[in-house]
């Protein structure tokens, strides 16, 4: 397993290749998280053992699902982290295709979960033609990609990172239906008693996360809500930030990108590299929402929430001296068996006047209500 990122590609498939000759899975670069037999590495969740199996090209989406299993009755099996990098083409796939096939030779594992930002169609091609050959039902969810539900035998395709946690608990119990889905129009009413606050310049959502998965699911859920969106991770052109330490519009931001944490820790290690950007959005005055993310789990900082509280409280009285309302949405990713515990995370935001959400899908699904 290898953590460090700023590995080059050339030096990546090397590794998987070397690891895929010799019956080993080579997980990373830029892999942090995963739990082998029930052992977390790097960031990881305390979560129920089970026979839910879960193969993510992604840090924070990986523990997103992990917790939500938990939470809805699950447990997993194995959790195998690829590195990002694993479905460009440059790559191929080469660890999601030899973690499948471990899953799919394990006795404990009965549903498979693959996670991942869109691949690259042939890469994409390549992974649903070895899950057709599956005996194991498998959940696909790449972020924003095409819904091939019907089209590949043994794979049911979902569109967040809740639902495909949702789906697996089902299918692991033996039901094939999904089972009520993250309701996108549930947060209506929510979203209207924010919006008689706001004045008529906020219109913004501001989303400032320590995960990319997360940073990419909720940007997506959003951008199909109110159109033009931008990011320091966007892939279109026309969505790139100028700059990417300020903001334009309704702008997503991965502040554990490359360009954040050069010399410097992760954020989900050091939560305060996000502490001037919350006072910064809440100096814009076109800024209505800012949404966050907070991880909990081992490797993870001992008191995520209690960090960023001084800036919550400061941005909502600046706010409220200049004659407005900010809403400020969090979800603490998580369990009740992590050290800081989810409870104890979200009792603190709660306290500040943080509206929590259940999922990081309707952190955003509420994000996007209030501003559309």
């Amino acid at each position: 397993m290898m953590f460090s990122d700023n590995v080059t590609i050339e030096d990546e498939k090397a590794l998987k290749e070397y690891a895929h000759e010799a019956g080993l899975l080579m997980m990373g670069p830029d892999c942090g998280t995963a739990i082998i037999n029930n052992i977390g590495l790097c960031f990881a969740n305390a979560v129920k053992p089970g026979n839910i199996g879960i193969v993510g090209a992604s840090g924070t989406g990986t523990q997103e699902v992990s917790v939500l299993v938990d939470r809805f009755g699950g447990g997993v099996s194995q959790v195998l982290g690829t590195g990002g990098r694993d479905l460009t083409e440059a790559i191929g796939g080469i660890m999601m295709l030899d973690c499948l096939a471990a899953l799919e030779r394990d006795e404990a594992t009965k549903v498979i979960i693959l996670i991942s930002k869109p691949p690259a169609k042939v890469v994409d091609d390549k992974i649903l033609a070895q899950v057709e050959k599956c005996s194991k039902p498998v959940v696909v969810c790449f972020i924003n990609a095409a819904n091939k539900s019907g089209e590949i035998k043994n794979a049911v395709f979902s569109s967040s990172l809740e639902d495909a946690a949702k789906l697996a608990v089902k299918l692991a119990v033996g039901e094939t239906e999904a089972g009520a889905k993250c309701e996108h129009n549930a947060f209506a009413a929510m979203a209207a008693s924010v919006k008689v606050k706001l004045s008529a310049k906020q219109k913004y959502v501001r989303g400032l996360f320590c995960g990319g998965t997360l940073c990419d699911e909720a940007m997506y859920i959003v951008k199909e809500k109110v159109g033009q969106i931008y990011s320091n991770i966007a892939k279109e052109a026309d969505s790139k930030l100028v700059n990417p330490h300020v903001s334009q519009g309704h702008t997503f931001i991965d502040l554990g990108d490359d360009v954040f944490t050069v010399g410097r820790p992760h954020p989900m290690i050091e939560p305060s590299l996000r502490l001037p950007r919350i006072i910064a959005e809440a100096k814009d005055s076109e800024t209505a929402v800012i949404l966050l993310d907070v991880e909990t789990g081992f490797g993870g900082h001992a008191d995520p929430a209690g960090v960023i509280l001084p800036a919550i409280i400061e941005a909502k009285n600046i706010a409220k001296a200049a004659g407005r309302h900010l809403e400020i949405i969090a979800y603490v990713c998580g369990t009740d068996k992590d050290p800081q515990s989810r409870t104890e995370q979200e009792k603190k935001l709660a306290a500040v006047g943080v509206a929590l959400a259940k999922s990081n899908a309707r952190a955003a699904y509420l994000a996007a209500a209030i501003v559309s």
